[in-house]
């Protein structure tokens, strides 16, 4: 059932381009600030956090208790689907991708850097001056958003079922909210201020910790095994880096040896655009990659085991 719940919600991402249909989050944000607003809440510091999170995802947890005990197998799929499609990430991020490209071809870096904001969603205030900078700024969070949209909803699915994908989300767009808040200044009530902001960043690095070393691995069987496996063994037990600076640090390795004849740009396309160009290019196929591994993978388990 699994294996078919994923597949279908891949599928309808591959006819939609993302799960953008279903991507309406002002419920979210309405009922943190409902929790938020309460007195008996505010005066406990970690407890709208959970409420916050942990109510929801309860939530869906009976609905497909609900849906089972009624249709069965086929209550399950049609609960499942929709909310694990919820849960993949925001945006169309090959288009958001490919439209840099486009612009990082023709040499326009304010362009470049606005097709690319939907990957950045608004960390980098300011265009970088040069087009190095802004290329390792956007491979670095499209390597991440690759990362937070896809591999690890799938792996909390596959590990704890629909609630784990909804927690994942969830906890992703809680701390969306909170630097939202932060960069608007709100006022000290708010979940940034109180540090509620903060023990959410902290549990959504202890989310990632294990599915980015699991994606880590994957990356180096499908890449540059010998590059990717001493970045990733270096990184295993690592407690202070975050979940972006890791995966950049396995990226690297598995991408080792790339050079500017993999780039698909036209000849009018100076040797560094090209260099950078073919960087972005494998880093997309290297996800795909990975991602029909993890595929493969449920499939023979499907298969030969359950």
């Amino acid at each position: 059932m699994a294996l078919l719940i994923v597949l279908l919600a891949l599928g309808l991402v591959q006819i939609w381009g993302s799960g953008g249909p279903l991507h309406r989050d002002g419920w979210f944000l309405r009922w943190q600030q409902a929790v938020a607003g309460q007195q008996s809440v505010a005066q406990k510091p970690g407890f709208e956090f959970g409420v916050v999170i942990l109510l929801p995802v309860l939530l869906s947890a009976i609905l497909l208790v609900i849906a089972e005990s009624i249709l069965g197998g086929l209550g399950i799929l049609l609960v499942s689907v929709p909310l694990l499609l919820y849960s993949f990430g925001r945006g169309n991020f090959n288009e958001s991708l490919s439209s840099y490209l486009r612009a990082w071809y023709q040499g326009d870096l304010e362009a470049a850097y606005i097709e690319a904001e939907p990957l950045l969603k608004g960390v980098q205030s300011e265009i970088p001056s040069d087009a190095q900078s802004l290329h390792r700024i956007v491979f670095r969070a499209a390597a991440y958003r690759a990362f937070e949209r896809l591999f690890a909803v799938l792996f909390w699915f596959l590990l704890l079922g629909v609630p784990g994908a909804v927690l994942y989300r969830l906890s992703q767009l809680y701390v969306g909210n909170c630097d939202i808040a932060s960069v608007a200044e709100a006022d000290a009530k708010s979940a940034a201020a109180t540090g509620d902001g903060q023990l959410a960043r902290k549990w959504l690095w202890l989310l990632e910790w294990l599915p980015v070393r699991v994606l880590g691995f994957t990356l180096a069987i499908v890449g540059n095994f010998a590059g990717c496996y001493r970045a990733w063994r270096e990184h295993l037990t690592c407690k202070e880096s975050g979940s972006a600076d890791v995966l950049e640090y396995y990226l690297e390795g598995a991408l080792g040896g790339i050079d500017s004849s993999e780039c698909s740009a036209g000849v009018a396309v100076s040797e560094g655009q090209r260099l950078c160009g073919a960087e972005l290019e494998a880093l997309q196929g290297l996800l795909s990659r990975a991602l029909l591994m993890w595929l493969t993978v449920l499939a023979l388990y499907v298969i030969f085991v359950s």
